[in-house]
């Protein structure tokens, strides 16, 4: 990136204030930023941004006295957002192209400007959308489809029938379409369950590194449109996810467990099977869900319960010892023998 703050200036829609031909060559964060850096600052955070060396910082509002140029915007992070993806265009090196060690099966279509990375594998009938790109050592499973624009890193695997959406991005590690976990006791033994169902992703979703999505045991695994899903996290058979959700690292749901739009799981949650959380649910970290829950419920706790219970209780369990305390010299002024004294 190599931009004048006048040029900045005018790509995020901001006021300059200051030196607008002064190069900027690099994103910083507040703390960092030197000459030739652009960064910015929160409101909240004007008057570290007072002292700072960057070239330029993006701002809510002017601030008196800066020795860097200034840039007034509404909302500076998704002004500085902006930037990052020139950054990110700059440094991302993906596949051009058909690479000649790329195996496609019989009757693969791929679209226009598509690319398809050293190694990576493909299946019969798939289909994959114009734009898209699929890394190197890629699995992908037959009669999958890859919508247009998406994206799937290295070491991903698809299995056979499914379908993801437009504009998808799964990062490197993850599996969709492995297996549900699914057995029946007979005579002793563990027999499995044919898993013979599908996983559907849809449009704008983001998976991290190293999550599974199980296909469903018959009919299909649902991940609505614009759901982000962080690293290590667990989607069982025939889960249903609303559209717009996040789910944050570690988080696991059991089979047939349906959330709701624009439900927040915060990271190490784990949902028991076949439960469902209305839209607008949010989960605290680390609770255990092991019920329903109507839409804008929030909750907390293992078991998870509302929010403002769970926080009573969590003072209250706090103030246990000097109870205890409290009742022993109570008992010592009544002549009361505690049970361990009998």
């Amino acid at each position: 990136m190599r931009l004048t703050v006048g040029e900045i200036a005018a790509l995020v829609g901001g006021k300059l204030e200051g030196d607008g031909a002064a190069i900027v060559e690099r994103v910083a964060s507040l703390a960092a930023a030197g000459p030739g850096d652009v960064t910015f600052a929160k409101r909240e955070h004007l008057k570290s941004a007072r002292d700072s060396r960057a070239t330029a910082v993006l701002l809510p509002e002017p601030v008196p006295g800066m020795r860097a140029a200034q840039v007034i915007v509404e909302n500076p992070y998704f002004a500085f957002l902006v930037l990052l993806r020139l950054v990110e265009k700059e440094r991302r090196y993906p596949p051009r192209g058909i690479h000649p060690t790329a195996v496609l099966g019989e009757n693969v279509l791929v679209g226009e400007e598509a690319a398809i990375g050293a190694h990576a594998v493909l299946g019969d009938y798939c289909v994959v959308g114009d734009g898209a790109v699929i890394y190197p050592n890629v699995s992908v499973g037959a009669h999958c489809v890859i919508g247009s624009e998406s994206v799937i890193y290295s070491n991903v695997s698809i299995r056979e029938h499914c379908t993801i959406g437009r504009r998808t991005i799964i990062h490197s590690g993850t599996s969709i379409g492995g297996d549900g976990f699914g057995y029946i006791q007979q005579g002793g033994a563990h027999v499995k369950v044919p898993q013979v169902g599908t996983v559907e992703i849809g449009d704008d979703v983001e998976i991290g590194c190293n999550c599974t999505v199980d296909r469903a045991t018959v009919d299909k695994t649902v991940i609505g449109n614009g759901v982000k899903i962080d690293n290590h996290s667990h989607i069982a058979h025939n889960c249903r996810i609303g559209d717009n959700s996040m789910l944050i690292a570690y988080a696991r749901m059991g089979g047939s467990t349906v959330l709701g739009k624009n439900v927040l799981l915060a990271e190490d949650v784990g949902l028991t099977n076949g439960i469902t959380l209305g839209d607008g649910c949010i989960v605290g970290g680390a609770s255990k869900v092991s019920r329903s829950w109507p839409a804008g419920s929030v909750i907390f706790g293992f078991p998870a319960q509302r929010m403002e219970d769970e926080k009573r209780q969590m003072v209250l369990v706090r103030r246990l010892p000097k109870l205890f305390e409290a009742v022993k010299e109570l008992k010592a002024k009544l002549g009361v023998k505690s049970s361990d004294e009998e």
